[in-house]
């Protein structure tokens, strides 16, 4: 009889040891947990941190772990959901093959519950890949996008990220030292505490709000939750990852690739291929930006310099109607966080006037700067030439459709017009010619942290965290992080 893959999962989270961690993958998971602190820490440093902040006090519950930023003490699904909420603020938290977070949520559920139970750093970097690599390979292999030769891209319309509620489960599972029963049993348990297909509301139906197209806080609260619930002896969905009215059905998607997603496990790790955002704003624009900022650097072209920018994408880039109301920037008198972190003008504006991707972007009076909404107008853009056609012919996995899409750019200026184009996404771990540096990611991370935290706690907390292989108690990381 075949094994089926809630059971192969299930006994893969359960076997595996922080030695079977090859030392590569250990280091990108300290980058990862190093770059997801650092998104946390410039969420807390804005009012919106605060309100969220505000809803963990809220809910209370036993002083077990620690709310990033406040150093508020939670009950650890609390905690988890504080922190997870606070790290998708600004919107530069990771983003894998361009269309799918996973982001921060394996890291927030291992180390709150890492600290109600007194778990090692090992111990976290464990829970954090293996539930990486549950949510990567889960929203890769259940994609609502396909390839079609006449449309160039069909979509299921209604898609989820429900898949992320499974992967904190494991995390906080994992942590827990759940056997396999208990891990087949924490999966069935979180798949029913997952949230709908709802994603396309938030890009279809304007204007934007702080929910997103998902709440990163929510899936950690959620995976915790279904881990208590298997600890205290709830039964779940023994079959939750098989057939059709399985993963699939919970991801809205058109159909799922059941062979790459057990296919090499504890060989290929996907959090290998995370995405690092340099800039705060939504992935579609990152490629655009990076072009920008090279022509403005190599020229040292000012804003008064600048008459004109003419960007070219795939048309999804562009014309969903999120995209086009924050296009509308000018226009707008509704210049919210979240409104702005999907509006390419914006992001093109900021970029042009040399404001530092972090915070600065999210700032209220970044927000309502009169130039920046006068540059935005100097903004255009349509489909470029080769977008629809790559789509269409599109080869590799369909979970990678938007991974490398064409841009083009033409900026036009007083010292003359100059053009770049690129498939290349700024971050991407996986693209030699795109990933981030160790270096540019700690650059990251100090720019975000500077805002709530001293010099001193910053440097500790990158010393810690990439000696997280040797720390015993984690408070050694968790101490550092309050103002």
């Amino acid at each position: 009889m075949e094994t089926s893959n809630t059971d192969k999962w299930a006994d893969f989270l359960a076997k595996l040891t922080f030695d079977d961690i090859p030392a590569e993958v250990v280091k990108q998971t300290k980058m990862h947990v190093l770059d997801t602190i650092g998104c946390t820490l410039g969420g807390y440093a804005l009012d919106w941190g605060k309100k969220v902040t505000a809803v963990g006090r809220d809910l209370g519950g036993k002083p077990e772990a620690t709310v990033f930023g406040s150093g508020d003490r939670l009950h650890c699904a609390n905690a988890a959901y504080v922190n997870g909420k606070m790290s998708n603020i600004l919107d530069m938290d990771e983003t894998l093959y361009q269309t799918r977070h996973v982001g921060g949520v394996p890291l927030f559920s291992a180390l709150s519950v890492g600290e109600r139970v007194e778990a090692t750093g090992k111990d976290v970097l464990l829970a954090t890949v293996l539930a990486y690599d549950l949510g990567a390979r889960s929203a890769l292999c259940g994609s609502i996008w396909r390839p079609d030769p006449e449309k160039g891209v069909v979509s299921s319309v209604y898609g989820s990220s429900g898949f992320n509620t499974l992967a904190s489960a494991v995390s906080a599972a994992k942590i827990f030292g759940f056997d396999r029963e208990q891990m087949a049993n924490v999966m069935g348990i979180a798949a029913y505490l997952a949230t709908g297909a709802i994603e396309s509301k938030f890009s279809f139906t304007p204007p934007a709000n702080f929910n997103k197209s998902a709440d990163m806080g929510w899936f950690c609260l959620g995976g915790i939750m279904a881990a208590l619930c298997a600890k205290n002896g709830y039964v779940g969905d023994p079959s939750i990852l098989d057939g059709p009215r399985g993963l699939v059905a919970l991801l809205g998607a058109l159909e799922f690739d059941d062979d790459t997603f057990v296919a090499e496990l504890g060989e290929l790790w996907y959090i290998m291929d995370a995405g690092f955002k340099p800039y705060p704003t939504c992935r579609w624009f990152h490629n655009g930006i990076g072009l920008l900022e090279n022509i403005i650097k190599e020229y040292n072209l000012k804003p008064e310099d600048i008459e004109r920018i003419v960007i070219n994408t795939h048309p999804l880039g562009i014309t969903l109607p999120t995209y086009v109301a924050g296009d509308k920037w000018a226009e707008s008198t509704n210049r919210d966080l979240w409104f702005s972190q999907f509006s390419l003008a914006y992001a093109l504006a900021c970029t042009v006037y040399g404001i530092i991707p972090g915070p600065e972007w999210a700032k209220e009076e970044t927000l309502n700067r009169p130039d920046i909404a006068e540059m935005t107008k100097k903004v255009t853009h349509g489909e470029h030439p080769d977008a629809v056609r790559m789509a269409a012919t599109w080869s590799g996995h369909p979970g990678k459709l938007f991974s490398q899409p064409p841009v083009s750019i033409e900026v036009i200026s007083r010292k003359g017009s100059f053009t770049a184009d690129s498939t290349d996404i700024p971050g991407d771990s996986w693209n030699p010619r795109a990933k981030l540096s160790y270096d540019q990611i700690v650059a990251k991370f100090r720019n975000n942290a500077a805002y709530v935290l001293s010099d001193a706690k910053i440097d500790g907390i990158i010393e810690t965290v990439e000696n997280l292989d040797r720390v015993k108690s984690l408070n050694d990381l968790t101490g550092l992080l309050a103002e």
